[in-house]
């Protein structure tokens, strides 16, 4: 059982960060292994690993926000106001379309949404390659709210949170490396406001098992294996692009599709 749960953690681990979908990386491998063990609570702890890792990574950036909350000079030079904005659209549309939502939880719609947002994700990143002026400012307000607004996207499963915000911010013509590193910061509000929600449910319900050890288990071997790999996964798309990762998409959307529907 804990085998099961080190996989399911290494899978989310590695999704959290890539433009893959843990979504459909976690319904994928779950019916490939078998896995019986995965459940919402399990979900919760898994993406509570994913929380804690970007939290760790991005320690610097999170402390000078904390730090610049005393002086108006210094939170206009973090990434407060841009991560304030780009996470009020996924705040209000997600609180209202959660229970919506789930009506397309379905592999065949996963599988679909993978395919479609990852062509969307190869081609806007070659089209920004091709321009001959790229953005290298820091992300604006503006920029930060409109990024936000392609976040909600990713409230359907398949669509990929990290990969819809890659997009949306090459679009805005800012570089590579900005659009991954802002994308992955951007997740931490919508995965903690996500969870936060999440926690409230089962606390309603009187389900505690979020507290198993399994939940434990699940945590912390995500963040660990997220903190591992976050950096060398940055790297690689910063340098390659997302081919390899599209076409990954491809596949596994395919699959999903027609097998396991």
């Amino acid at each position: 059982m804990d085998l099961e749960i080190i996989l399911l953690s290494f899978i989310q681990g590695i999704s959290e960060i890539l433009p893959i979908s843990s979504s459909v990386n976690l319904h994928f491998f779950s019916h490939i292994f078998n896995i019986t063990t995965f459940s919402f609570l399990l979900k919760i702890a898994l993406h509570t690993g994913s929380l804690i890792a970007l939290l760790i990574f991005f320690h610097k950036e999170i402390f000078d926000i904390f730090k610049g909350l005393f002086t108006e000079k210094s939170i206009k030079s973090t990434h407060l106001l841009p991560l304030f904005f780009g996470t009020i659209p996924v705040v209000i549309i997600g609180y209202f379309a959660r229970d919506y939502v789930k009506e397309f939880d379905s592999p065949r719609i996963m599988g679909i949404l993978s395919i479609i947002f990852g062509v969307i994700l190869f081609a806007v990143d070659k089209l920004s390659c091709n321009k001959s002026r790229t953005d290298k400012n820091p992300i604006s307000i503006t920029k930060a709210f409109i990024i936000g607004c392609f976040q909600t996207i990713a409230i359907f499963p398949g669509v990929s949170r990290l990969g819809i915000c890659i997009t949306a911010s090459r679009m805005l013509g800012s570089d590579r490396k900005k659009s991954i590193y802002f994308s992955l910061l951007l997740a931490i509000p919508s995965i903690l406001g996500s969870l936060t929600l999440e926690f409230f449910e089962c606390c309603q319900n009187h389900d505690f098992q979020v507290f198993s050890n399994n939940s434990l288990i699940g945590i912390i071997a995500t963040a660990s294996i997220s903190l591992i790999a976050i950096l060398p996964c940055i790297k690689y798309m910063e340098n390659h692009g997302f081919g390899i990762l599209v076409l990954y998409r491809i596949i596994i959307g395919i699959i999903t599709c027609f097998a396991f529907c």
